[in-house]
């Protein structure tokens, strides 16, 4: 067969076409195959960075979720840390997509009153050594520290850290000093420090503005 002719480019356009279709099929096969394993090692990410910002818990938090609207329009879903039927704890999750490289996302462990107990990103693309430092926890290696034991809980990060303890307003977010605020940033990495302290200030409100009904959906049935 003559491929260059004319009324052959039929035959090669429906070999590609059928090629087109197997390698789709080929993907989409995969595609399912490899899609339960990322979603249990996500799964097991949350839950392992769910027992660093929370107290002690019986109960798997990211069972549950009950999803509300900042005041700026981001979803945020909330998960409650549970012991012997009462709620001890509330998670929250929630992503700004106006960091410097795109969305960053944090999870964030409030008690109940709304004080917040730690802040954890788990996603940004922030730029290395500047950005991304704010976002980041890891303990700094000394040939002093060098063979120590991983200490337990959160490494510090002394950005992430201010924000303990702290209980945002309902009606405002908190700003950084750059801005007029109170909150530390880092020189050079100004925008990334805005979406962050924007970021950690929306879920908590969030929380405030909706407490009683994200602890009634969190309560468990004859709990407290």
């Amino acid at each position: 067969m003559n491929l260059k002719n004319s009324e052959n480019l039929w035959v090669l356009g429906l070999f590609l076409g059928i090629i087109g279709l197997v390698s789709a099929l080929i993907l989409a096969v995969v595609s399912n195959l490899v899609a339960g394993p990322i979603e249990q090692a996500e799964l097991r990410n949350t839950n392992q960075a769910l027992r660093q910002i929370l107290p002690p818990f019986d109960n798997q938090p990211s069972e549950k979720r009950v999803e509300f609207t900042s005041p700026n329009g981001w979803p945020v879903s909330f998960m409650a840390a549970v012991k012997d039927g009462k709620v001890v704890a509330v998670a929250a999750e929630a992503a700004n997509p106006q960091g410097y490289a795109g969305n960053i996302q944090a999870l964030i462990g409030l008690e109940t009153d709304g004080a917040i107990r730690a802040v954890l990103i788990t996603k940004q693309n922030e730029t290395p050594g500047l950005g991304a430092n704010i976002c980041q926890r890891k303990v700094q290696k000394t040939i002093f520290t060098l063979f120590d034991k991983p200490a337990e809980g959160l490494a510090p990060n002394k950005i992430l850290d201010q924000f303990d303890g702290k209980k945002a307003s309902p009606d405002a977010n908190w700003q950084v000093k750059k801005d007029g605020g109170e909150i530390d940033f880092i020189s050079g990495a100004t925008v990334t420090s805005r979406a962050v302290t924007l970021l950690v200030s929306e879920i908590d409100r969030t929380y405030l503005l909706n407490r009683d009904k994200i602890m009634q959906e969190l309560t468990p049935a004859g709990g407290k």
